[in-house]
């Protein structure tokens, strides 16, 4: 019932997490249970329907729409079943809609696959049985190159690039019953993207910058898990974008 309540939201990337995950697994295949620290690797997608932004700077006009698609893989350093530090790479695109106010005409971004990167970390701040209390904080980078600009007919401006950088803090309570630990949280997220290297043709200044138009969002998830060896999880962030994120983790 719960997934189904999930995905029945509009879905509104940065993935928020379990504020239990760092002792949502126990025991993994080699490391000992008795050890103060843990390592686990797995995978994370994040897909953004849409993120509300708009322009910042000297760019005036409109954002009409940006979706992203981000792909990694992720290792986690777990200490004590309460701190986590971890690290993420691999693959991102992005399509972008703009009207700059000079002309109104619609303009729309596709991004090749590109490289992306983040690093984080979460604790546990408090626990009354079954209830945990977290913290989480995180950034992600990424520098993929604009495939095709569209508007007045088509142009390949393969010189182009994307530049997105997003930070992120998030607060959330979880519960855990049998395998499964649904959560609800909330955060603030500051994004900063630029798309530069433009031909006059496309847009005179040669670049535009853009920021997130909201920054407080909220996310609802749930991770399943029999306390050992591995763990899924699916997630929606609501208000201020709507994505979902989805992956697992094995723990060594």
């Amino acid at each position: 019932m719960f997934f189904l309540l999930m995905f029945c939201l509009p879905l509104s990337a940065l993935y928020m997490g379990s504020p239990v995950e760092p002792q949502i697994m126990e025991r993994g295949f080699w490391i000992s249970e008795e050890a103060s620290f843990g390592l686990k690797v797995g995978y994370q997608g994040d897909r953004v329907i849409t993120r509300k932004m708009r322009p910042s700077g000297n760019a005036h006009g409109k954002i009409d729409t940006m979706a992203l698609s981000f792909d990694q893989g992720v290792m986690t350093l777990n200490y004590l079943d309460r701190v986590e530090m971890y690290g993420s790479a691999g693959a991102m695109h992005a399509k972008l809609s703009q009207r700059p106010s000079f002309d109104q005409n619609r303009r729309h971004y596709q991004t090749q696959e590109g490289w992306t990167a983040g690093v984080g970390g979460r604790f546990l701040l408090a626990q009354w049985g079954k209830t945990v209390i977290g913290i989480d904080g995180k950034a992600q980078w990424g520098r993929p190159r604009i495939k095709k600009v569209s508007g007045r007919g088509v142009s390949n401006n393969r010189e182009s690039r994307l530049k997105y950088c997003e930070w992120q803090a998030s607060f959330a309570v979880s519960y855990t019953a049998g395998w499964l630990t649904p959560y609800l949280g909330v955060k603030y997220s500051n994004v900063h993207a630029k798309v530069n290297r433009l031909s006059s043709s496309i847009y005179p200044h040669g670049q535009f910058k853009l920021i997130n138009q909201d920054r407080f969002g909220c996310a609802v998830g749930c991770t399943l898990s029999p306390g050992k060896l591995f763990d899924v999880f699916a997630e929606v962030q609501l208000f201020d974008e709507q994505a979902v994120s989805f992956g697992g983790n094995v723990r060594f």
